[in-house]
Order: structure tokens, then sequence, then C-alpha cells
């Protein structure tokens, strides 16, 4: 095998059975991890108490914007988010707008988890549209992830760069970072808009207007279909696939307690890397504590175009975390022809494209029952049919130059030219290779001008 491989894990006959009360122990922790993080009194509760705590006299202002900002993130009535909109407010404009970045209020996450702000200036995951154009034109960047706009803030004349370019942006999770998009506050009379990563958030971004604009566009409403050459549902060789880190938010647990109430003889692929803790090895020893006797296949460490494969490869997918962003997983698997099983009490933001031709959402009790009769019955569902027309790249960001048009015409700016058709898979990719052609030199002039740098994120198999 070539060293660059990817590595396929079969450890079956390497595991054994825990004892019980081991395996007693092993299934309680897989429950109970996180299990806070989704529950909605927990986090009113949370917001609430943050609120309550800008009242303690003595707080400096910073301190207090640190809690009403990070509120935003657990809140969960409209009433509170009302509340925290209001107290927001007199800092998104004007003079006292300034202090998000006189003060570094958020940056302190992005220090040290997604790379040290002191060094790290050039964006990734970042693609030029359109360039500016005459009569005052904006041109437009597409760049996700918030690491990326707080390079931008950190490291360039972002006043500058807003009064020539429309910043899209695209969030990594739900909740978004807000204190991140705070940092926008009083540098340009225009929103940024951001994509969201989940519908649900459309209404929560409202606290942050009108600096932000937040867009009813996911980053798994980016995927090239043409990426994708699915095989007849009668020749897929994979019965249940799940694509999905080995962190615990992914629920691997409920796979197991649907699998150990399932037939023997399927076959079943988990795609993810190892992490420090928690390794292949630790996920089937798991697995056995809670009477899984299916042979498990890891694949570790695999390149989107063998994700991509395994996806065209599979009967069914199944998705089974409790929050996290948009989970582009989900649409892929639709493009690639697999109907994808989801939980019914997930917060994930492509949960909204489960219906009756791409997937079923199972409830927790008699899980394996259902996860069996959706594989019995997953020849009669269309994924790719829905997908193509609802959700592809294509369709996607002709929605996005809707908007963008409407926005720059409604404020008296021109526009003579759209957006380039582009797509996501890891990073944003033009469609038609003629348009990197085309924008080379546009690319060239951003540096050139706001020595902002654009650079292509390469997939490592580490």
């Amino acid at each position: 095998m070539d060293a660059s491989a990817p590595a396929v894990s079969k450890p079956g006959s390497s595991v054994e059975y825990p004892p019980w009360w081991e395996a007693w122990a092993i299934r309680a922790r897989a429950r109970l991890a996180g299990r806070w993080k989704n529950n909605r009194v927990a986090r009113e509760a949370v917001a609430l108490a943050l609120v309550a705590r800008t009242l303690v006299p003595g707080r400096s202002t910073p301190q207090r914007l640190t809690d009403l900002i990070t509120a935003c993130k657990h809140a969960q009535s409209r009433r509170l988010r009302r509340l925290l909109r209001a107290r927001i407010a007199p800092f998104l404009s004007g003079p006292r707008a300034a202090i998000w970045r006189s003060e570094k209020i958020g940056w302190s996450r992005f220090y040290g988890e997604f790379g040290d702000l002191r060094t790290q200036k050039a964006l990734t995951t970042s693609l030029l549209l359109k360039a500016p154009g005459p009569g005052g034109e904006k041109g437009v960047l597409y760049s996700a992830f918030e690491y990326n706009w707080m390079r931008l803030i950190a490291h360039h004349d972002a006043r500058a760069f807003l009064s020539e370019y429309t910043l899209v942006g695209a969030s990594s999770y739900s909740p978004t970072h807000y204190a991140a998009l705070a940092n926008f506050a009083g540098l340009s009379d225009d929103p940024v808009f951001i994509g969201v990563s989940n519908h649900a958030d459309l209404e929560a971004y409202r606290v942050l207007s009108p600096v932000i604009e937040p867009v009813p566009l996911l980053a798994c409403d980016l995927n090239d279909p043409g990426q994708y050459t699915p095989k007849p549902h009668a020749e897929r060789r994979i019965d249940i696939l799940m694509v999905a880190t080995w962190l615990r938010v992914k629920r691997h647990w409920l796979l197991w307690e649907a699998l150990a109430d399932m037939p023997r003889d399927l076959r079943v692929v988990l795609v993810g890397r190892n992490l420090p803790g928690r390794t292949a090895h630790d996920l089937l020893r798991e697995a056995r504590a809670f009477g899984v006797r299916q042979h498990l296949e890891f694949e570790l460490n695999v390149p989107p175009e063998r994700v991509a494969e395994l996806q065209c490869d599979a009967r069914v997918s199944a998705v089974f975390s409790d929050r996290e962003g948009s989970c582009v997983a989900v649409t892929e698997s639709m493009f690639a022809g697999s109907p994808v099983a989801m939980m019914a009490d997930a917060h994930v933001g492509a949960k909204a494209y489960i219906n009756e031709q791409t997937g079923v959402l199972l409830q927790r009790k008699d899980i394996g029952a259902q996860l069996l009769r959706f594989l019995e019955n997953s020849h009669l569902f269309t994924p790719r049919a829905w997908a193509l027309e609802n959700i592809s790249c294509h369709v996607s960001t002709r929605r996005l130059n809707d908007i963008l048009r409407a926005d720059a015409l409604a404020r008296g700016r021109p526009w003579t030219e759209d957006i380039a058709p582009f797509c996501r898979r890891y990073v944003a990719q033009y469609i038609n290779a003629s348009d990197e052609t085309r924008l080379a030199p546009a690319v060239a002039e951003l540096e050139r001008r706001h020595g902002v740098r654009l650079t292509r994120w390469e997939y490592r198999a580490t």
C-alpha cells in the first residue's frame, strides 16, 4: 500500500466484549456526553446568567459586552434575543463600534484554536467571485469560516477593503461565533453577508443588524453534482455508511443502539479520523459495549474523492449528530444517490432537507427497527433528483447572486456583472475553469491594493 493512501481498519477480531460493569460505564458515558448542549432550557439559563452578570457593579464595558455577545450563542427565546439586541445595538454603529476591535472582544478563541492571528495573514477557503467595476460597483469576495474574517480584521485595513468589496461569509457552526461578526461593526455602511449554518439562525442573526445580513445559504448547499457518479441501487455494496469525525458530538452510540437490533451480516463502514484519546479502536470497543456484533470497517483520513466514492456505493447514509453546523456529509450523500437517516431531535442545518425523497428522521425508541425499515426501502428514495432541483451549487449561486444584486441596486450601486458560479468541496472553487483565468488579474489586484492574499487549502491525509 502507498504510504500516502488512507488507512482501512478492520479490527473486529482484536477487540473483545468488555465485562458487563465496564460496558455499562461506557454506555452511560456515551449517552450523557454533551446532552446539555442541545437542551433549550439549559442554554437559556446560561444566557440569562450571563445577562445578569452584566449588572454586577464594577464590571467594565468590555467585560459586559463579552457577556452579552456570549449570551447570544445560548439565547433561545425571542424575548431574550430582543433584550440582547437592545443592549448591543449602541455598540454596532458610531464611535463606540470600534470597541470590539480596540478591546479585542472575542479574539482569544482565534489565537490558539484556529492558528495564531499574529502570524497567519492569508485567507483560506476564500474565492474572489467578482472584480470591482466602474461607478462604485463593488467586487465580491467569498470567505468561509470565522477565523478568516478575524484575519481580515487583524492584519488588513478592513474598512478600505469593504469600501471596494462585498464580503460573503459562511459560518462554521450553529450558533455562530457572534463576537467574530461583531468586529465588523462601524467598518462599512453596507452589511457583511453571512451564510447561516441552520435556517433557524436567520432570526437569531438579527441581534447584529444592520452590520450582518444573514443569507439563507448553507455550506452544504454548494455541492457540485458533477463530482458524484452514483451506482445503481442494486450494485451498491455498503449497507450503512457514516461519515463523521470520532467526536462524541457525532453520537455514534445511536448507531450502536440501532445495530444491536439489526441483522449481523450488514456491511457497515465508518469514515473519519483518529483523535487524541478517541481512535477507531475506541469506537469499536464502545460499539461492543452496546452489543454490536456486525463487522465494522473504518476508513481513516480519506481524501474527498474517496469519501464521494463510498457515498456513491452506500445504500443509506446515517448522521446522528446532536448539534453541529450544516453538515455537508448529508447533502453529499444526496448527490451520491444515498438517502440519509438523521435524528428528529438534532439541531443540524441539513435536517431541513430530509423529506419523502431524501431520507428519514428517526426517533430514539425502536431506532433499530426504524433504520432497518429505511434500509429495506432505500431503493424507493430519489435523493439526487431532489438535490439537483433544490440545492446544487448551480441553484445556490444563482440565489446568492440575486440577493447581492438586489441589495446593490437598492443602495443605488451599479450591478453590471454577476458573480462567478462556484462550489465547495473542502475548499471553494470555480465551477468553470475559465473564471479562474478571467479573475486572476483581479485576485492579484486585491493583494496589491489591500494586501489580502488568497491561498488554497490542500487536503492532507494526516
